[in-house]
């Protein structure tokens, strides 16, 4: 079975409105849930540390992720809520995909290498440290953050904005505007989260790059997995992992952030001649038409 295509930008009027206007409402309904809960918690002055289950932001993070239900719910019905209900546990897909899925193990070993040259390795137990997550073991803080980070982010950002937004725009200018959408929803966690309190001007630019970079590469790997987003939130939480918990000391964090950023570089041009053709639905296994690793 191929996934149908169509040419990027040729939707009649009708159906490019009411894309945009479909991902205009996931962006709303997004903020507002997930800052119902963030930001007054910001405001007392909490802090979410890592290892540490309260206060917590994650019932924040799964704000897209609602939204994308409801959205689907309202649009497509029972229909479409089984077609993302499949998208959310799809894991047939080529090899190839499954090598980029788990790439950021890849960064972390290349990572951890430049971390025991220069010295000071906080130790593997410091994986389990997560923000706003108890310190319950390795695998359990990944299991929790799978379901409430990955799952909660990429079931709307990539499961529900980039459909709705790629037949219109392309996929690489899907994923330019979803970033700054995606970077401001982060704007609480700045007065909320430990690790984001201490940006300064040089890692606020950092990271702006480094969520373009992110949605890139996120973008890539759901359109080549004919819209897995079993797929894209592993990558996330295996990022994240290596980005934000305990472990993820300066010469770590920076080094994963480095070589994703490399990489959406590398594939950016890809993205770029894939635009005049993307999937018209993302239910369907990837086709010779998708983007390759």
């Amino acid at each position: 079975m191929t996934t149908p295509l169509t040419n990027a930008g040729t939707q009649t009027p009708d159906r490019a409105q009411a894309s945009i206007t479909r991902a205009a409402w996931f962006f709303a309904i997004t903020f507002a849930l997930s800052w119902i809960w963030a930001w007054p918690l910001a405001l007392a002055d909490a802090t979410v540390t890592k290892g540490d289950g309260w206060p917590t932001h994650m019932p924040a993070l799964l704000g897209p992720a609602v939204a994308a239900i409801l959205l689907t719910t309202i649009y497509s019905g029972r229909t479409g809520l089984r077609d993302l209900i499949a998208r959310m546990v799809r894991w047939r897909f080529p090899g190839r995909w499954w090598a980029v899925t788990l790439s950021p193990l890849a960064f972390l070993a290349v990572a951890l290498m430049i971390q025991a040259v220069v010295g000071g390795f906080a130790g593997w137990e410091s994986f389990s440290r997560y923000s706003g997550l108890p310190d319950v073991g390795v695998l359990a803080v990944f299991g929790l953050a799978l379901l409430l980070n990955g799952f909660g982010e990429e079931t709307g950002w990539r499961g529900f904005a980039v459909p709705a937004l790629a037949p219109r725009f392309g996929p690489l200018w899907t994923a330019v505007i979803i970033t700054p959408f995606w970077a401001l929803w982060h704007l609480p966690y700045f007065f909320l989260v430990e690790g984001y309190q201490s940006f300064d001007a040089f890692t606020l630019i950092g990271f702006i790059i480094g969520m373009l970079s992110g949605s890139i590469v996120l973008t890539w790997l759901y359109l080549g997995t004919g819209g897995s987003i079993l797929a894209v939130a592993i990558w996330h939480t295996l990022f994240n992992m290596a980005t934000a918990t305990a472990a993820a000391t300066g010469v770590i964090a920076s080094s994963v952030s480095a070589m994703v950023i490399a990489l959406a570089l590398v594939i950016t041009p890809r993205l770029r001649r894939q635009g005049n053709m993307v999937p018209a639905a993302s239910t369907a296994p990837p086709s010779a038409d998708q983007p390759k690793p």
